[in-house]
């Protein structure tokens, strides 16, 4: 091979790899439908050990390696960096301010029962669980049927909590930008926004955790008092992400956590298994802001 030739393929090869380094991220938008037709939807931007999820009201920002959250409230031009454990110790004291201004407001005869309801939901919070539900007979069970979810073939399984249908999943072995990402860290730094069930409880599970590490969750549906609820990947593809999508906005003031707080508990977080529990409506499209094309499918 003369010299040209070699330095071209030198050349070909340095630009291959640059593509491939740039392709490592990943674009996912996942929507939530109730049985009365309501929706609601999140984007989820992942490279390597950092992710940013995005809805409409708020963007959460996920280091894995530094265990570091950021939140940022675009309607408010704020935002809050700092460790999961600031976060649920300051959202677990206004909680209890909270009880104890409602405990103080209710008839005296009513206080006593429900001072310790209350007491026992704050101690299942503080103790870092969802909630007392054994899980020693949590089952998943493999069937025969399948889908095809934006064009990659999908397992159907079912979870059972003894003869109890908790949730119905489709997951595919074909895609997983989850893949090599800190599954149990992922599930601790977020688990703060999940609010006590069942379905919350089994998701944190060894098997759970263990059947979910090399397979993405297409599909989930779970059964409620008022009808299945269904959250489902709409849109997923590679795609490099701008390390500017890990840091807030220039311009944005640093708030308090006290701010934070109280926008926080007004708003659904974040809740990650495989895939991600969608919060609000429709979100902006942040490449906008990049000036980056938007991914299509």
């Amino acid at each position: 091979m003369n010299i040209r030739l070699f330095s071209v393929v030198l050349l070909l090869s340095g630009i291959s790899t640059i593509l491939n380094a740039q392709q490592s991220g990943w674009f996912v938008v996942e929507q939530q439908e109730d049985r009365f037709g309501n929706y609601s939807s999140q984007s989820v931007f992942i490279q390597d050990q950092r992710l940013r999820i995005e809805n409409e009201a708020s963007v959460f920002i996920i280091e894995l390696d530094s265990v570091q959250l950021t939140l940022i409230f675009p309607v408010q031009q704020i935002y809050w960096k700092g460790s999961p454990l600031q976060l649920r110790e300051a959202l677990l004291a206004r909680l209890k301010q909270q009880i104890e201004e409602i405990i103080a407001r209710l008839p005296e005869h009513s206080r006593t029962e429900a001072d310790s309801s209350f007491s026992n939901e704050l101690r299942l919070l503080e103790a870092g669980y969802s909630d007392s539900t054994s899980t020693a007979n949590f089952t998943i069970e493999k069937t025969n049927d399948f889908d095809t979810i934006v064009g990659y073939a999908a397992q159907k399984h079912n979870i059972y909590l003894d003869s109890i249908l908790l949730e119905t999943i489709w997951t595919s072995t074909e895609i997983n930008p989850y893949s090599g990402i800190n599954r149990e860290l992922l599930s601790e730094m977020t688990g703060i926004f999940s609010p006590p069930s069942r379905v919350a409880a089994h998701r944190e599970t060894k098997l759970y955790q263990q059947f979910t590490k090399e397979i993405l969750v297409m599909r989930s549906l779970i059964p409620t008092p008022l009808g299945e609820s269904t959250t489902e990947i709409k849109q997923i593809k590679a795609i490099p992400v701008p390390d500017d999508f890990f840091r807030p906005p220039p311009g944005y003031k640093n708030a308090r956590i006290e701010e934070i707080i109280a926008i926080t508990m007004d708003q659904e977080g974040p809740i990650v298994t495989n895939g991600l529990k969608p919060e609000k409506p429709i979100p902006r499209n942040p490449f906008e802001d990049q000036k980056i094309n938007p991914p299509l499918h």
